[in-house]
């Protein structure tokens, strides 16, 4: 996928490249499967998809057949997203538009249109919502800039991963590009996938609870008033304190070690962005206990769940995921 996360992590898959090699014997001689091999390609409930949590956190060898493999995820494999395979366009750093009529996937006969809109948090879900859309006939209507959040902020700007003290002007026209197409067309069912930590510029500063909320209030009072919106919150993420990868390649034998705990971070953007969908109307989806009970194991059944950068969702358990993601929004689009 031509994203931006390709040329920022480049020093990073580098280094793990070397060290999965470096770990290779272990991994291929003396890894056992302590999880269960019959769990399901897609899991159905959250109440199935606890269970497995739980039994997750308790593992301590690291499985024989691991989804992705880590010198995939080391490679930078497994992110999400089709714009390779299509003729939807990449908005880079100075870009703001394209021509969205190459960007529908699913069922792009349907008439019932999901938007799927933010930034790379968008992208990542990209091949998870396409192959919805196929199975539960629904088209999806993909606009995304990386490094771009929904919350109208005045951004830093996003040089591949490089944040600049300007104000980032192309982000800010994207912000309008979006809301016009998207009043223009009326989705059905708007689906807002974002980073929820912001930079903002003016003076150059990541931004307080208070401050995210008011800008995704900004944000959600834009869209048209025939959509139903739909909040995903930020999901725990391991970056920058652990990265999974690393860890279950220097730890084959003590996986639980691996696990961490939400940060309080995390707790406070979600807070501002539930609060913020509440005010708006519209609906918060908690990714939360999609990756976490008492503990976010770094594997989940045999799916390691972040990709390389341990700030994404990894492209194979979202597909996993697929089926609670489709309990959380199916009443919304049918």
């Amino acid at each position: 996928m031509k994203n931006t996360l390709a040329s920022s992590l480049r020093l990073l898959v580098a280094s793990i490249s070397v060290l999965v090699a470096a770990q290779c014997f272990i991994l291929c001689t003396s890894a056992r499967a302590d999880a269960s091999t019959s769990q399901p390609t897609v899991v159905s409930s959250q109440a199935n998809l606890t269970k497995i949590i739980n039994a997750s956190i308790r593992v301590k060898h690291l499985p024989s057949l691991v989804k992705p493999s880590l010198s995939t995820l080391a490679n930078g494999g497994d992110f999400g997203g089709s714009l390779d395979t299509s003729a939807c366009g990449y908005i880079n750093t100075n870009a703001w538009k394209e021509n969205i009529s190459h960007c529908y996937y699913g069922d792009t006969k349907s008439k019932v249109t999901v938007a799927l809109i933010g930034d790379s948090r968008a992208s990542m879900y990209l091949d998870t919502f396409a192959s919805l859309g196929k199975q539960e006939h629904f088209k999806v209507l993909f606009i995304a800039k990386d490094g771009c959040p929904a919350p109208l902020g005045s951004y830093m700007t996003n040089n591949n991963g490089k944040l600049g003290t300007t104000v980032w002007a192309a982000c800010s026209s994207f912000h309008s590009y979006l809301i016009s197409n998207l009043k223009s067309i009326k989705p059905r069912v708007i689906v807002v996938s974002s980073n929820s930590t912001i930079d903002l510029a003016n003076p150059a500063h990541q931004a307080a609870g208070p401050e995210i909320q008011a800008d995704l209030t900004a944000f959600l009072s834009k869209m048209p008033t025939s959509s139903r919106v739909l909040v995903l919150g930020g999901f725990p993420q391991p970056a920058p304190t652990s990265n999974p990868t690393v860890c279950l390649s220097r730890s084959p034998s003590n996986v639980s070690s691996c696990g961490f705990t939400p940060s309080a971070s995390t707790q406070t953007d979600n807070t501002a962005f539930a609060s913020a969908a509440s005010a708006a109307g519209d609906v918060f989806i908690n990714q939360t206990p999609w990756f976490c009970t008492s503990t976010c194991p770094a594997l989940i059944g045999n799916y390691v769940p972040y990709t390389a950068d341990a700030y994404h969702a990894d492209n194979s358990y979202l597909m996993f995921l697929s089926g609670v993601l489709w309990t959380s929004i199916k009443r919304y689009v049918g």
